[in-house]
C-alpha cells in the first residue's frame, strides 16, 4: 500500500473516528467505490478539463447525498490529482475501520442461503470460537454440495461435503486391496 492512500484514509478515518461518524461513513464509501470505475476516474484527472470544472462535477454528484466529509474527501482527491486512489483509500478506511473496532470479517459460502436464525446462531457460534465479533459476508457456493465453509484472518474451516468427499476418495486411493 503506497503512503498516500495510507495518509489519506486514515485521515479520513481519524476525522469520522473524532465525530463518531466512521460506521456512517463506511457505508457510504461502500456504496460510492463502484461508481469509482476507470472511466469516471480518467474523467476526473484529465488534464484537458480545468481542475475547477472537475472538482464541481464532484460536488454536483455527491454534495448533500453523503456525509459531508466525505464529499469534502473526494473534491480534495479530486483537486490534487489523486482521484485514482479514491478506491484504495476507501479499502484503507474500511481496514482501519475493522482493526479499530475489533470485529473480525468473515466469509462464510454455503450451498444455499441461510435463514436468519441460522445467520444468528452461526454470527454467536463463530463470535464465541474467535473471541471477537464477527461481520460475516455469506456467499453462495454450489460446488460445496453440502456444508460449510468458512474463511477468516487467513483461516479456513471447512466442513463442506465436496471436501470431505476428496479426503475419503484420498485415503481410499492410498489404500492396498
Amino acid at each position: 500500500m503506497n503512503e498516500i492512500v495510507m495518509e489519506y484514509g486514515s485521515g479520513l478515518f481519524s476525522l469520522c473516528s473524532e465525530e463518531g461518524i466512521e460506521k456512517t461513513v463506511l457505508s457510504e464509501t461502500r456504496s460510492l467505490a463502484p461508481l469509482f470505475t476507470d472511466e469516471y476516474v480518467r474523467l476526473l484527472i484529465n488534464p484537458n478539463i480545468p481542475k475547477d470544472e472537475r472538482i464541481s462535477l464532484v460536488a454536483q454528484s455527491f454534495d448533500g447525498r453523503i456525509h459531508q466529509y466525505l464529499s469534502n474527501f473526494l473534491k480534495l482527491m479530486t483537486e490534487r490529482g489523486l482521484a485514482t486512489e479514491i478506491r484504495a483509500c476507501f479499502d484503507e478506511y474500511e481496514r482501519l475501520y475493522y482493526e479499530t473496532s475489533g470485529i473480525v470479517r468473515v466469509t462464510a459460502e454455503s450451498t444455499v442461503s441461510l435463514t436468519d436464525a441460522q445467520k444468528e446462531k452461526l454470527e454467536k457460534k463463530l463470535s464465541a470460537h474467535i473471541g471477537h465479533p464477527v461481520e460475516i459476508d455469506y456467499r453462495i457456493n454450489g460446488s460445496l454440495i453440502g456444508g460449510m465453509r468458512i474463511s477468516y484472518n487467513n483461516k479456513l474451516i471447512d466442513d463442506s461435503v465436496a471436501t470431505k468427499l476428496r479426503e475419503i476418495g484420498e485415503k481410499l486411493s492410498g489404500t492396498v486391496v
